[in-house]
């Protein structure tokens, strides 16, 4: 299955552009500010500006900034949190250029809370030796960044923008290793089109919607990685799923994110009997990286037969909390708890994906002409864990510098009737029409989520992963022979295209590197090796 959907290339119309960004987060936002002026640059994102997980971000961005910190803190921290995974020369490039890329958000006009001096506030989160968070808004980090972001692109004349534009899959050429821009699908006229780039840039974050509990929007379904996969990449690490520690708990609710910030101020962990227990399981506490502190909760509910734990920061005074925390004081608000007077119950949920898109130092993947930035690339900066506020710096850090180098490379020919050749004439379903029923979409997304919150979790084993990956496959064989006339359709088959991935890259590590558990293989191995899978 190369193509989600079948297309003629001759009856569809055709946008031509520069450099063609897919996603509207924070890294898709920055490689378009990054993009030379005198290039025309096409953002498209599948829902609005305003609804990524870089609006959603609470706990803020990493970057060494207060005098009493250095970057070789703040890189042996990283590496310390990464399972001897991640690159070290990616590692020192992202921490290098924190400074520099604050010093230009603060030149968007971004709002970072300060001190009564004027000073910078600069908070500390799990696995940081040192205060270098910053934070704006309290909990709002990302919405007010991605504020002064959006306001700057808008007034960029060579930067058009696509709201509620589903990216469908990527053009290739016949022999496949050159990237020539995307398919999409405008919800608003019902209608399929083909852009034509000379550089693509993917940044349509991650993969958080394959799992029943987690941190993130209903957009991200793992359609970067999908595409990207079915185009030919390298996909890298996918296994490696950060479970966040803190998700707010409340039956039949939304699961809303309790910012690592609220631990790094001084929360404390405590079971249903009212033993506080991180200590029992590491010297750090709950300053412990998240991986660490996302095991120990499960352990402790285990051992306490309850369905979460609970967040005390109760010791702090009622007017502080509300002014450092708003955001997650009106949410608990919401379902009857004063965070000044009430613990807060909490359970792990996924969050973030270390793994995705195989990258090199400066974004590249392994098609030519395809870029991948943010949360759906693998850049080698967190290797098997995430270390806490890093993901905004590097979506930062990689949108800066696949968009300057995206930009000054040779444009496609202007006539694009050469360039029909790249696409398939027809790409038809195996023995089904459009005009069949598809399954009922829902109900597998539903399935699928409680699958993989079940054997692809916080805590994985053989038996559990392969079954999964059993199930998995069965559901593929139906799925992929539809024909699909509508999005949520496409975005089944994109999250069943990355869940295989994933259960494949756990199946295969056999150990416990950071993120990744497994019950029945306990010892991390000697040698820190990766997994690379590509479309066969």
């Amino acid at each position: 299955m190369r193509y989600l959907v079948p297309f003629h290339p001759k009856r569809h119309p055709h946008f031509f552009t520069d450099v063609l960004i897919i996603g509207g987060g924070l890294a898709g936002v920055r490689a378009a500010l990054a993009v030379d002026a005198s290039q025309q640059v096409l953002l498209i994102c599948k829902d609005g500006l305003e609804n990524s997980n870089s609006v959603n971000a609470q706990g803020g961005i990493a970057a060494v900034w207060d005098k009493n910190d250095t970057v070789g803190e703040h890189i042996a921290d990283s590496l310390k949190a990464s399972g001897e995974l991640c690159d070290r020369g990616v590692v020192e490039k992202v921490v290098r250029a924190g400074h520099s890329e604050v010093e230009k958000l603060l030149s968007f006009g971004t709002n970072f809370d300060k001190q009564s001096s004027g000073e910078l506030l600069l908070g500390r989160e799990g696995g940081h030796g040192r205060n270098r968070i910053l934070h704006a808004n309290g909990d709002s980090t990302g919405r007010e960044i991605m504020r002064s972001l959006i306001e700057e692109l808008k007034s960029r004349p060579n930067v058009r923008i696509w709201e509620n534009t589903f990216a469908l899959d990527l053009l290739t050429n016949v022999s496949g290793g050159t990237c020539s821009g995307t398919i999409v699908y405008w919800k608003k006229h019902d209608e399929k089109e083909l852009v034509w780039a000379k550089q693509t840039i993917l940044a349509t974050g991650g993969i958080g919607q394959l799992y029943r509990e987690t941190t993130n929007p209903e957009v991200a379904t793992g359609d970067g990685v999908a595409m990207a996969y079915r185009a030919g990449a390298v996909i890298r690490d996918i296994e490696f799923v950060q479970f966040h520690p803190t998700v707010l708990y409340i039956a039949g609710s939304s699961r809303s994110l309790i910012s690592e910030a609220v631990r790094g101020e001084g929360a404390l962990l405590y079971d249903r009997k009212g033993h506080r227990f991180m200590p029992d399981y590491d010297d750090r506490a709950e300053l412990a990286p998240r991986d660490v502190v996302s095991r120990s909760i499960v352990k402790q509910m285990e051992k306490t037969n309850s369905a979460n734990v609970f967040l005390d920061i109760t010791d702090k005074p009622a007017d502080w909390l509300y002014g450092r925390f708003p955001g997650i004081a009106a949410v608990c608000k919401q379902f009857g708890i004063d965070i000044a007077k009430d613990r807060i119950p909490v359970r792990p949920g996924a969050h973030y994906s270390m793994g995705g898109v195989l990258t090199d130092i400066d974004g590249r993947t392994t098609v030519k002409n395809l870029w991948a930035v943010g949360e759906v690339s693998s850049t080698g900066l967190h290797g098997a864990n995430r270390l806490a506020s890093n993901s905004l710096l590097e979506a930062l850090v990689f949108g800066e510098s696949a968009g300057r180098l995206a930009s000054h490379l040779s444009p496609l020919p202007a006539n694009g009737e050469n360039e029909y050749n790249v696409v398939p004439i027809e790409n038809k379903p195996l023995y089904t029409t459009a005009e069949q029923v598809p399954p009922l979409t829902a109900d597998i997304s539903n399935a699928l989520k409680s699958l993989l919150w079940r054997n692809a979790g916080v805590v994985r084993n053989e038996e559990g992963l392969a079954g999964a990956l059993e199930d998995v496959k069965r559901w593929q064989k139906y799925v992929f022979a539809q024909q699909f006339p509508s999005q949520d359709g496409w975005e089944i088959q994109n999250m069943l295209t990355v869940a295989e991935l994933v259960l494949q890259g756990a199946v295969k590590r056999r150990e416990t590197r950071g993120s990744h558990n497994r019950s029945d293989y306990p010892e991390t191995l000697p040698a820190a090796e990766h997994t690379l899978c590509c479309f066969q």
